[in-house]
């Protein structure tokens, strides 16, 4: 039976060793990698091992379904990145494209079965306001957002209200920074900018150190956890694709540039723990001189990563989760901020839980 989180890692890095599985076994694999969103991945791994034709039919279906979905999705971000980048080219507008797209652009040993919820672009501050103006005349509108919610990404955030394609419902985040400047903690993008390479097709995007780092901050500064298994398998294709010991020399030296060493040390205990025995000679050396092994890393952080599906999410992970939830706040803003920011947002769901989500918003008078 498949009861650790640490197994569903193990067959992602040694994918020949799940033509052992049993039906049932197969079942809760599948199960675990879905809620993972791993599963097209998976399967993508399976293709290219040659694996995937011998599998018992029930488990083809599942995991090429998913290919599939995760192979058209690649070809609308495909799609909506060259749209965005004939509207920005025009302008003058540099943009850089982020995570799930960027991974997708630049074909990154993760990308082939990697699902993404959205695009995420980046933009200089000086240039956020333009580009906004821009995406707004070509069919892009902000999501409708309650006052409050309005001010607090335009006041504190990383990044504008979420925006969608009027017509193919695709959903944009336009960042003007990696994280939240109300934090304190907000990146340098004078750095940042000054790592950014060309794809082939001329998109651009993060280099290898600084693409890792972002989905480092990403995970181990983030609020929400469902999807750190993912992101952290994310992170070690990313890591053993350019491993090397130029490319972690590159690596420290960024996180120390800008301030993020304790969140790599982070993610190196994680993968310690978690894919010890699919890392590189040169990464295992890495993660046995940086980790950090103290008590609320074992207690809190680790268990926080697992996907949240009973067979392998107990209470104790719930705990986990919650107090990763709590921390990520808490991360985010002042302390008086944050309070205030919990008392308005608590009641405003109140107010949505009695009277409906938009009893209060303007109304249109026809």
């Amino acid at each position: 039976m498949l009861n650790s989180p640490r197994q569903i890692l193990h067959y992602l890095a040694h994918p020949q060793h799940s033509m052992a599985l049993t039906l049932p076994e197969w079942q809760q694999l599948i199960w675990l990698l879905r809620e993972a969103k791993l599963l097209a991945s998976f399967a993508a791994i399976l293709e290219r091992e040659n694996l995937l034709a011998t599998l018992p039919d029930y488990v083809k279906r599942h995991l090429k379904s998913a290919l599939i979905y995760a192979d058209k999705q690649s070809q609308q971000i495909k799609f909506e990145c060259q749209e965005l980048q004939s509207l920005f080219l025009k302008e003058g507008i540099n943009t850089v494209y982020l995570k799930g797209a960027a991974y997708t652009l630049a074909s990154t040993s993760n990308s082939r079965g990697r699902i993404c919820n959205d695009l995420d672009i980046l933009v200089p501050k000086a240039q956020l306001k333009e580009a906004e103006d821009l995406l707004n005349q070509h069919r892009w509108i902000a999501e409708q957002l309650n006052t409050y919610d309005e001010r607090y990404y335009r006041k504190w955030s990383h990044e504008i209200p979420p925006m969608v394609h009027l017509i193919r419902g695709t959903v944009l985040d336009l960042h003007h920074n990696l994280y939240l400047p109300i934090s304190g903690r907000a990146a340098d993008m004078s750095i940042f900018f000054n790592l950014v390479v060309k794809t082939r097709a001329g998109f651009s995007v993060l280099n290898p150190e600084a693409m890792v780092l972002h989905s480092v901050i990403h995970l181990f500064m983030n609020e929400e956890t469902q999807n750190a298994i993912r992101d952290l398998w994310d992170i070690h294709l990313l890591i053993s694709e350019n491993s090397s010991d130029e490319f972690w020399q590159k690596l420290h030296k960024l996180a120390e540039l800008t301030g993020f060493q304790l969140e790599l040390k982070y993610c190196l205990t994680a993968l310690n723990y978690y894919l010890y025995s699919a890392l590189d000679p040169v990464s295992k050396n890495q993660c046995d001189a940086h980790s950090c092994d103290n008590l609320w890393v074992r207690l809190i952080l680790l268990p926080s990563l697992v996907p949240e599906h009973p067979i392998v999410c107990t209470a104790r992970n719930r705990w986990a989760k919650r107090f990763m939830y709590l921390r990520g706040h808490w991360l985010k803003m002042p302390m008086h901020i944050l309070i205030s920011h919990l008392l308005v947002k608590g009641f405003l769901g109140l107010k949505d839980a009695l009277t409906g989500k938009h009893d209060f918003s303007p109304k249109r008078l026809d």
